[in-house]
């Protein structure tokens, strides 16, 4: 018998599309293009079957080809503009969502798209005119109400940031939502949200880390087991005691950062650095997907040692996640301001290089009850320094607040951040 190739049409690539089945979205665009080697529609959904498949280099290759050919399609440039932002490409990716609202000015995606990128740079008055115009076309859109809330919270006007992250069900909202309580001292609403949260919801590190906050600042019990004893969770291990990791591993991976030239973004904790945009771990480049599965390993072998310990942390871990990050690069007097990771649930710094001490405790790495500009009363808040080396990898929960203390060396100091970020 013959075999039988199965035949695709176009009224397929939606479907597939919307069920996520994006092997099946792959071998359709394949199947329409062996026929018509410039179908707009079938190009941009190859691009983006490769894109979710992890095929980034496939992505890059399909998306450039299609954007070169002009097509006078919206959304293409659209979705080419999502995903060189992801992949750390801002100033291409702001190129691409311009053409597309060139063609469409009510193309909603993009002009959201193109505030998150003034956002990136740290002007989020500019961003919020964006989110307006976006709001303006799809005013039901839950993604527009979170990048709005996102750049009124960086502007510290709590109130509005408030009011936006309403509109939106997800986790991480409502408890940005808790943090803008507690930054208007609004501490009535603060309390009912977070019993609502708590009962109502699974574990979030950001409500943790504020409930932490509040029971040492107002003398109250902490009732919101994320992880007690929050320190032990912090494990330090030096990965140059692990086989393929090297200084010809680091050196390959620093090339691979700079000749891919990724974007930097603003960052208003960092002094004398520079922070990248995107997800690094996106880029298919041979030292960074081998550095990412030594710390996908040395992850596992972290939540196995900590799974004695009784706390949500570890027995609501995320059944799914993927890993995001980024390089922080200091030069001389560089320090980085106390924070948590938001997005995340465990966070991780790998310290690829590091300057030599002048004093005690230069560049090495913080943690604290305190951060984020929250209010004290007063209050003392323990701290913990962790001595760093070159090759040290510290884990440890999101929740955590985090920062470097300042060093004078004129050697840079560069790290690689990392978070698993569930999916919800």
């Amino acid at each position: 018998m013959k075999k039988t190739t199965k035949e695709y049409s176009l009224n397929d690539l939606p479907v597939f599309f919307r069920s996520q089945n994006y092997e099946e979205l792959k071998n359709a665009s394949l199947f329409i293009l062996k026929k018509d080697e410039k179908n707009f529609d079938a190009l941009n959904s190859l691009a983006v079957a490769y894109k979710n498949l992890g095929n980034t280099n496939k992505a890059i290759e399909v998306f450039t080809h299609l954007v070169n050919l002009n097509p006078k399609k919206d959304f293409i440039y659209s979705n080419a503009g999502n995903f060189f932002f992801d992949i750390g490409k801002a100033e291409q990716a702001q190129q691409c969502h311009e053409h597309a609202i060139k063609l469409n000015p009510k193309n909603w995606n993009s002009l959201n798209q193109i505030g998150v990128i003034q956002a990136n740079k740290g002007k989020n008055e500019e961003a919020i005119n964006y989110y307006k115009k976006a709001l303006s076309v799809n005013p039901k859109e839950e993604a527009i109400y979170i990048t709005m809330a996102n750049s009124y919270r960086a502007l510290e006007n709590y109130s509005e940031a408030a009011k936006y992250y309403d509109f939106s069900s997800k986790k991480l909202s409502k408890c940005q939502q808790l943090e803008c309580y507690y930054m208007l001292g609004d501490y009535e609403n603060f309390y009912k949200k977070l019993d609502e949260f708590s009962k109502n919801s699974s574990p979030h590190p950001l409500a943790a880390t504020l409930s932490a906050h509040a029971a040492i600042r107002f003398d109250k019990e902490d009732n919101y087991n994320f992880c007690n004893d929050t320190f032990s969770f912090i494990q330090k291990t030096n990965l140059y005691k692990v086989k393929d990791y090297n200084d010809s591993l680091v050196e390959d991976l620093l090339n691979c950062f700079n000749r891919l030239k990724i974007s930097t973004k603003a960052q208003s904790l960092l002094t004398n650095g520079v922070q990248s945009t995107g997800n690094i771990f996106l880029v298919e480049e041979e030292p960074i997907q081998k550095l990412k599965k030594i710390i996908m390993h040395k992850i596992d072998v972290y939540k196995e040692k900590m799974a004695s310990k009784k706390s949500d942390f570890i027995e609501h871990w995320p059944k799914n996640f993927f890993l995001y990050g980024w390089l922080i690069v200091m030069n001389e007097g560089g320090t980085l301001g106390f924070h948590m990771h938001k997005e995340g649930w465990m966070s991780g710094s790998l310290y690829l290089k590091r300057p030599k001490k002048l004093d005690k405790y230069d560049g090495d790495i913080v943690f604290s009850k305190h951060g984020s500009n929250y209010p004290t009363d007063g209050k003392f808040y323990e701290q913990r320094i962790v001595d760093i080396n070159r090759g040290d990898m510290v884990l440890f929960p999101s929740s955590i607040f985090h920062g470097t203390v300042p060093f004078e060396s004129n050697e840079q100091r560069i790290t690689l951040a990392f978070d698993i970020i569930p999916i919800e």
